[in-house]
């Protein structure tokens, strides 16, 4: 093979790889935000968190998309309703539901529930707003993944109050972004994937800045430790920015289809990420019961892409 054929082959093996590594690394830092909100969350009131946290990420992502030659244009005003579903779904009733989640359940249950009930419901919006029917694949994996949150959750192993409310709050929130990803589906087409973020983070923002005020307020802000402050910034640097930013390179790198693949390993991030970070135990229920979660979305992935 000659050197032209050869640097013919090996630039699209160059992209993918980095486009792998850019999905992975989207994957981590998506991961991470569960501890990052649990400390956050301890320290700071959680409408509080996620104002600083889309207030910035807002910033920085409309940044990002002018250095990278597309600039976010301003939504029709036919559109302002999206615009506001979008911030009200996501940013401000997911975090909401997830920071007060994780104030009362371990990390570790988060990381597994809302990843494995998000797939799940939105297949059932899907199906009962659009007709779109998952196919049997799916349904089979959706069952068995819905089999390892119930071992996840242990319902009659006794749970405290305590957890019991956070993991509830946890179904909020998988189900707050089951109703985004609908919507964003409109927004997408209409707008692309880069300027809806910049809307729904913008957006979702200012909604939280009545809402900050109540919970203690702004004033714990100003005396946090260190590490809230940190898990804040890592939240919308790492958690928001990154994450986005690197799985949107990759879906143009190798596609979508094959990029929605990773997002399988943002639960395996999140339990490891908060089992390091937070010492919390690695309880065999969780690791039984996300494996299975694992083994029902990858099933139910296979079974979409099988379909298109």
């Amino acid at each position: 093979m000659g050197p032209a054929k050869r640097a013919l082959h090996a630039a699209p093996a160059a992209e993918g790889g980095s486009a792998y590594a850019m999905l992975v690394a989207g994957m981590v830092a998506f991961g991470g935000t569960w501890p990052a909100g649990k400390v956050a969350a301890e320290h700071v009131a959680p409408a509080v968190v996620a104002v600083v946290r889309f207030a910035l990420a807002a910033v920085l992502l409309w940044l990002w998309a002018r250095v990278s030659g597309q600039p976010v244009r301003r939504p029709a005003r036919r559109d302002l309703p999206l615009v506001l579903v979008l911030g009200l779904t996501v940013v401000f009733a997911y975090n909401l539901f997830f920071l007060y989640g994780v104030r009362h359940a371990n990390a570790t249950d988060g990381s597994i529930l809302v990843p494995g009930l998000i797939p799940i419901v939105t297949a059932v919006l899907v199906w009962l707003a659009l007709g779109e029917r998952p196919t049997r694949h799916s349904v089979a994996g959706l069952l068995l993944a819905v089999a390892g949150l119930v071992v996840v959750a242990r319902p009659g192993a006794g749970i405290d109050g305590d957890r019991l409310l956070g993991d509830l709050l946890f179904v909020g929130a998988a189900c707050a972004w089951s109703l985004y990803t609908l919507a964003g589906r409109r927004a997408t087409a209409r707008y692309g994937s880069v300027a809806p973020n910049v809307y729904a983070a913008s957006t979702g923002a200012l909604l939280l800045v009545p809402v900050s005020f109540l919970d203690g307020g702004w004033s714990p802000l100003a005396h946090a430790p260190l590490q809230a402050l940190g898990a804040i910034a890592y939240l919308s640097v790492f958690g928001t920015v990154l994450a986005f930013v690197a799985f949107y390179e990759g879906v143009r790198l190798i596609g979508a289809a094959r990029a929605s693949s990773y997002a399988l390993l943002v639960p395996i991030f999140g339990v490891l990420s908060a089992v390091l970070v937070l010492q919390e135990p690695l309880r065999p229920t969780l690791a039984l019961g996300g494996a299975i979660v694992l083994a029902g979305l990858w099933l139910a992935e296979s079974g979409r892409r099988r379909a298109s």
